[in-house]
């Protein structure tokens, strides 16, 4: 009797076991089948967007004034970024296939090639090939004239704008989160992706942490200003007509700012990251010099290498990378952050203005 009540509790063991096995099976499967079509989907939107650009380049015209048109603009940068991931791609597995758990740094210094070869210097040669003025595409105009003091407060306007960022984007996922499918879909990708990252950004000694700072916050920054408030921004704004001339400033910020948060490939972190790169084309605008917005991009990316180097056990998805957002941030938090942020910014931009009003340089833009 004994051996067979141990029998049959063996078995249901076994029933309750395999029951559950087949749910977590099918509960991945699900899963799986969702992140497919998230992708699938996007895949479309995006395959459609780009034929929508061809089509208007193709009837309004590539270059206009000697600069590339809004949509020849934007399908230039989409390329550029493809060339970039695919290039980067070849460097990491052409080295040996290495695995991103075993080699942060040469995967990290591999990316920072790529982004130098391909984002920074073939825009430049891009933009030689049409015979540019690389000082006016590039914003160097205003180099000479920029007082130290706009160098300083970029720093200081950069980690503004990363609170209000991240307070917005803490809004916007709480906005997704109304639909929970769309919502575990996109936290399951991204939170894999930054858990991916904060590994590879985490530093174990003093020389790693010189490395990671260089080819993290360094090169990202003068490669993606290069080619955003650079290149993009640049084109956008002096390829208008007359009719929009006062205006194009604005809509060449705006969209240049949209097309840097979408390229980062994250629904959560795209209004953090639109605030950040309004901050920086803001101050690319006002100085017309490049370099102003790099240290402050360059101050914002390495906050974040520093903090994982002196807690590397801190347990937040803003530590892998800054304005990921957060629906479970309380409603009261995001509130008083915005309320901090917003105002400290606009300070800081209206002392920026002040500081930058007498650059001349500024005006050959327009």
């Amino acid at each position: 009797m004994f051996e067979f009540r141990l029998i049959q509790t063996s078995r249901n063991r076994i029933r309750v076991a395999t029951r559950q096995n087949l749910v977590n099976c099918i509960r991945m499967f699900d899963t799986t089948s969702s992140v497919l079509k998230a992708v699938a989907i996007g895949s479309i939107i995006g395959l459609a967007l780009i034929g929508a650009l061809v089509f208007i380049a193709s009837r309004r015209g590539w270059m206009r004034n000697g600069y590339f048109t809004t949509a020849a603009t934007i399908l230039i940068v989409l390329g550029i970024f493809i060339a970039f991931q695919a290039f980067g791609s070849m460097l990491v597995v052409g080295i040996g296939g290495l695995k991103m758990d075993e080699s942060n740094i040469t995967i990290l210094a591999m990316n920072g090639v790529a982004q130098l070869l391909v984002m920074l210097v073939g825009t430049v040669l891009l933009s030689l090939a049409v015979r540019q003025n690389p000082f006016a595409v590039f914003r160097l105009e205003g180099f000479h004239e920029t007082p130290r003091l706009a160098y300083l407060m970029s720093v200081p306007i950069m980690f503004a704008a990363q609170f209000a960022g991240e307070a917005a984007a803490s809004l916007w996922a709480k906005g997704i989160r109304l639909v929970p499918a769309l919502y575990q879909v996109l936290d399951k990708i991204e939170s894999a992706s930054d858990k991916q990252m904060e590994g590879l950004v985490t530093a174990h000694g003093l020389g790693e942490f010189v490395l990671i700072l260089l080819f993290v916050a360094m090169v990202p920054a003068f490669a993606e200003e290069t080619l955003f408030r650079g290149f993009a921004m640049t084109n956008i704004e002096r390829s208008g007509t007359r009719r929009s001339e006062r205006a194009r400033p604005f809509f060449a910020l705006i969209l240049s700012s949209a097309l840097f948060a979408a390229i980062h490939l994250s629904v959560f972190k795209f209004p953090g990251l639109l605030a950040l790169g309004l901050a920086l084309g803001w101050m690319a605008h006002r100085t017309n010099n490049l370099f102003v917005g790099s240290l402050g991009h360059a101050a914002n990316n390495g906050i974040i290498v520093i903090a994982l180097y002196l807690a590397p056990g801190l347990d937040t998805g803003a530590s892998a990378s800054s304005l990921i957002g957060t629906a479970d941030m309380p409603i009261t938090d995001v509130l008083l952050m915005l309320g901090g942020s917003v105002p400290a910014l606009l300070i800081l931009l209206y002392v920026f203005n002040r500081v930058t009003e007498r650059i001349e340089a500024r005006h050959s833009s327009l």
